[in-house]
This record gives structure tokens, sequence and C-alpha cells, in this order.
């Protein structure tokens, strides 16, 4: 609690003095007795006993009028406005593939079950090293054939992890493939139409979301082999919008030397899956990274986690409010109460 007058406290200097000379006053002799053995027999009424109650309520009125003009005041909450994050698209393969149980899982967890463990404690937070993404504005998108968009882009997470939880893998044989191709494409056209709409807003409305970065984080275990855009065409699109792609391949762990009869040990060339997952990367100012199990996935959300961290902006307040009336209106009943008492049943004269 404050107090936005405290110079009113100076009145307590003069209620101090004339509490001083009343108590001065009332050691003051009026007539002079012989004796006062007959009065002291004589014993004291209700009426005499209660006289104090005048006073005492006038000097308490006084006291509280008095904290009434200092206008106590109290903050009831502190209002925090994120008004800057950072737009993320997460592309999840659901192909059949996704479906093969990894080996260092005590359960021998699905690839998916693997993935959406882990993209739940990116968006939310691990306790150790993830914090979350409490400020983004993220959206789900996932892809087998086809892209679907499972979540829009949102500020409400709970809602996004609730579908992520849902997430099975496409189990229909002509809808089963993989287009990460196609899910980029869509990915960069959701950020850039969605910058655009918080960008309007935020013209019209002081205080409003501003988005400070686009950025896509693809999941995939398998080669790009169906869809309508190529993934360096998807690249190109997501480049032209400002869109960083951020690409993870998903499974065991492969080789990269090999022995040849009669030759020295070399060094193999990057499979198509990794070559088109690096080309996205690299053209858009993203990265790459592998992935074969979830102690190694994890640590790719933390590299990206770490790459994306924006200051963002708070306006911080608290909302004061007046506390003045308490006081006044007690101190209000204590002088009528007074009145009252020194008209009626306590009058001295």
């Amino acid at each position: 609690m404050i107090f936005t007058t405290p110079w009113a406290f100076a009145l307590f200097a003069p209620l101090a003095l004339i509490l001083a000379t009343r108590f001065v006053a009332r050691g003051g002799e009026a007539f002079s007795f012989s004796s006062l053995r007959a009065v002291g027999a004589a014993g004291k009424s209700l009426r005499q006993r209660l006289l104090w109650i005048v006073p005492v309520a006038e000097m308490l009125a006084a006291t509280l009028f008095i904290f009434a003009l200092a206008r106590p005041q109290e903050g009831v909450r502190q209002i925090k406005d994120t008004t800057e994050g950072i737009a993320i698209e997460m592309l999840m393969d659901i192909s059949s593939s996704m479906s093969i149980s990894m080996r260092n899982t005590a359960n021998r967890d699905s690839r998916l079950s693997v993935a959406k463990r882990v993209f739940e404690d990116f968006i939310t937070g691990d306790g150790n090293e993830l914090d979350g993404r409490s400020t983004d504005m993220i959206g789900l998108i996932t892809f087998a054939r086809y892209p679907n968009t499972v979540c829009p882009l949102t500020l409400s997470h709970d809602m996004l992890v609730y579908f992520a939880r849902e997430l099975q893998i496409e189990e229909r044989p002509n809808e089963d493939g993989t287009a990460f191709g196609d899910a980029v494409a869509i990915g960069a056209a959701r950020l850039q139409s969605v910058e655009a709409a918080t960008w309007a807003q935020t013209a019209k409305v002081s205080g409003s979301y501003r988005i400070c970065g686009k950025v896509i984080i693809l999941l995939t275990d398998g080669e790009n082999n169906c869809g309508r855009h190529l993934p360096l065409e998807a690249a190109a699109l997501a480049r032209k919008w400002g869109v960083r792609v951020y690409t993870i391949g998903f499974g065991e762990q492969k080789a990269r030397v090999r022995l040849r009869p009669g030759a020295p040990r070399t060094t193999r060339p990057l499979d198509a899956v990794d070559e088109n997952l690096w080309r996205i990367a690299d053209m858009t100012g993203g990265v790459f990274r592998r992935a074969h199990d979830e102690e190694s996935l994890r640590a790719v959300y933390k590299e990206i986690d770490k790459l994306e961290k924006l200051q963002f902006a708070e306006l911080g307040h608290i909302d004061y409010q007046e506390r003045f009336m308490p006081f006044a209106a007690v101190g209000v009943l204590l002088l009528f109460l007074s009145v009252v008492l020194k008209t009626t049943w306590l009058r001295k004269t």
C-alpha cells in the first residue's frame, strides 16, 4: 500500500496537541471540597464509566480522516502484455515410415511418438534447458502425401499441444507418401499471410501483437516423393517471404563412410534426403540437423530454441485502486456515534 498525499500525516501534530490539551485540562479543579469520602462511597454509575467513549471516538475519527486524506492506494494486479514474438510453423511427417519403432526407447516408441513428446517440450518447456515458447505464435502442419493444417498459428499453446497429442500415422495407402515440399510452401504462405494481418492490426490498434521473425521447423524421415512443389521451389518461396527453415532428418543414424574392396575408406556423399533438407535450410538461412533418437532430437530442438530467442517487449504496469473509502466511512461512523452519545445519554451539561 502507498499513500499519494503523505503530507496529510502532518495533521497528527495538531491532533496530538489537542489530545495533550484535553489531558491537562482534565486534571484541573473546578470546585474545592473538604472531603471526597462520601463521593467515593457512592461509587460510579454505568454512564460515568462510559464517558471515555466520546473523546476516544473523536480521536479515532480524526485519525481515520487523516489516513483518508493521505489517499492510500493498493496495487491489485500487475499486467504484462507481450507485444512481440516469432511466428513458427511446425511441419511434422506422419507418413507410414514414422511408425517404425526406435531401438533405444524403453517402450519401443515409434518415431512419431518420440517426435510428439519432444515437440510438446519445445512448446511448453521441459523444466530443464527448454524454457518453452510462450510468447510465440505457433502453428502445426502435418504431411504424408498431402499437407494438412492441424492447428493454425496461435498463441493458445494448450490447444496446440492437444492437437499434437492426437496425431496419428497416415494409414490409408492412397494417402501415404512424403510431400514436405508442399508442406514448406503452405507453411511459408501461412506465415506470410499472418504477418500481413498482424501488421494491419498493429496499424489500427496500439500495442497489438507484432511478428518479429518467421520460422519453419520441418521434421521428416523420408525423401520428398510426391506433391506439387519440389523442395527447392518451396525453399525459394520461403526465402522470398523472409522465412527461415530449420530441417531435421529423423531416423537411424546413417554411416558416413563405406569400404570398397581394394580401396581406402572414403566418405559417402549426402543421400537425396539429406541433400534436399540441407539445401532448403541453406537457401533460407536455417540449419539442417540429423537426429537418430530422442536425445539427439531434443538436442536439435535446444539448438533451434537458442538460435531463435527474441528479446520481446513487454508493457508492464500496476493497476492501483483507491483505498481511502474504508477509512473515511469508519471515521464518519465514529464521529456520528460520538455526536449522538454526547448529546443524549453521555451529555455532561
